[in-house]
């Protein structure tokens, strides 16, 4: 059984993977092959079987890895592999708080970088669900591939696969439209701050479509803005709705399950709503109540200690397994290119997203900001920031826990009937 999203199922070429893995250090600068450099890469080659001659002589794919577990990048181009790496990085981090993901899944999500030419990229990109539960997405790659191209397909592809861990392999689960289109603008508007201010200010010339066509919006339809728009607060209203009971996870699997929507909001968020016309009512002010605020929603200190925590984890691949580097082992090594240009990234990534972090957590995104732009500094001076950055981790840690438990025995109270008052 396989299920499949965008596109039919053409003849897929076999795939020559190449794998990256580090050098091990043994003693001494030396050139490729020697594997003496650490956290460098070289280039082995597993070639897979192929259906024939021809397709032997094809250039073989590289294959680049967001982290066991969750996304393998295969293409032709590497640099093409590289910068579609980054993006899926950007997808797990961006969406482990509204998806609420796990660490790594069982299989990662397999992600095919075609050229736009190839006989099997008849369409943007499609995704496909195998037996077994394997997902695999397949992109029409070429120098001027929107961006938006891509997250969508990654999305489709990240929603598949945790329907698949949730559910098993059937013929219902679904990606719904309006959840990858949310889950992007979530995304975008996550990265950029500016990409919500956009936003805000194209919404502002748009009805809010009504919750029952948003809900049940069908792939072929059409695509019109005011419902791609509507997504992103959609999803928002969701998840801000969804309160400390946690009524958003619940609904996220029912969807992703195949589950009438409507009935999954009407099981979800019910209590908002006694018919109707009060079910659009909440909508319509969710919509127009979450556009005029002045910033993002901040988020949960638990989104932004995941954020936090995957900025600062570096993985890198040793033989078979995957090896996690302390912050300052990378910093050691940041004249190394590839090291380098990971920090940049990431540097990049985390100015974006400090204004929205959580106040807990505000001042261990700075540190490790500094921490990012001293990657050429002295040792000692390295060393003494990634201390500043531990000890503001260790607090802001300690107080969310202190906080979730002072919140967790005050409902306790109430749901008794003591206010605390003495």
């Amino acid at each position: 059984m396989s299920a499949e999203l965008h596109g039919d199922g053409g003849h897929k070429p076999p795939l020559h993977f190449i794998k990256l893995i580090p050098y091990r250090k043994t003693g001494g600068e030396a050139g490729p092959g020697s594997r003496r450099l650490p956290l460098k890469f070289w280039l082995v080659l597993a070639m897979l079987p192929v259906a024939d001659g021809a397709a032997a002589a094809e250039p073989a794919p590289v294959l680049f890895q967001s982290g066991r577990g969750r996304f393998e990048i295969a293409a032709v181009d590497a640099s093409a592999a590289r910068t579609v790496t980054g993006m899926a990085e950007d997808a797990w981090r961006f969406l482990a708080g509204p998806l609420a993901l796990p660490e790594a899944f069982s299989s990662p999500v397999l992600v095919r970088l075609v050229p736009q030419g190839d006989s099997s990229a008849r369409a943007p990109f499609r995704t496909v669900v195998e037996a077994g539960g394997i997902v695999s997405v397949v992109i029409g790659w070429n120098d001027n591939t929107p961006a938006v191209i891509v997250q969508r397909a990654l999305v489709q592809g990240l929603l598949l696969r945790l329907a698949v861990a949730h559910h098993g392999v059937n013929e219902r689960l679904t990606a719904p439209l309006w959840l990858e289109h949310g889950c992007v603008g979530w995304w975008q508007t996550r990265a950029d701050a500016a990409q919500f201010d956009a936003l805000k200010q194209e919404t502002a010339r748009l009805d809010a479509p009504a919750l029952g066509e948003l809900l049940e919006w069908r792939r072929g339809a059409g695509e019109p803005r005011a419902h791609v728009v509507g997504s992103s607060w959609l999803l928002a209203v969701l998840q801000s709705e969804s309160g400390r009971a946690g009524l958003w996870p619940g609904a996220l699997q029912r969807l992703l399950a195949g589950d009438d929507p409507m009935r999954v909001v009407a099981a979800g968020y019910g209590a908002h709503f006694a018919n109707e016309d009060e079910r659009e009512l909440w909508w319509r002010t969710g919509w127009h109540h979450l556009r005029r605020v002045r910033a993002l929603p901040t988020p949960e200190a638990a989104e932004s200690r995941a954020e936090l925590a995957a900025l600062a984890r570096f993985v890198f691949a040793r033989d078979e397994t995957d090896e996690v580097v302390p912050l300052r082992t990378v910093l050691a090594h940041a004249g190394e290119p590839i090291v380098e240009a990971e920090l940049r990234r990431r540097a990049t990534d985390l100015r974006r997203l400090l204004t929205s972090l959580h106040p807990f957590y505000r001042n261990a995104g700075l540190s490790l900001a500094e921490a990012f732009d001293a990657s050429r500094s002295r040792p000692e001076r390295r060393e003494a920031l990634c201390g500043v950055f531990d000890q503001d981790w260790r607090d802001a840690m300690e107080l969310e826990a202190a906080t979730t438990a002072a919140l967790d025995a005050l409902e306790k109270k109430i749901g008794a009937g003591v206010t605390g008052q003495p």
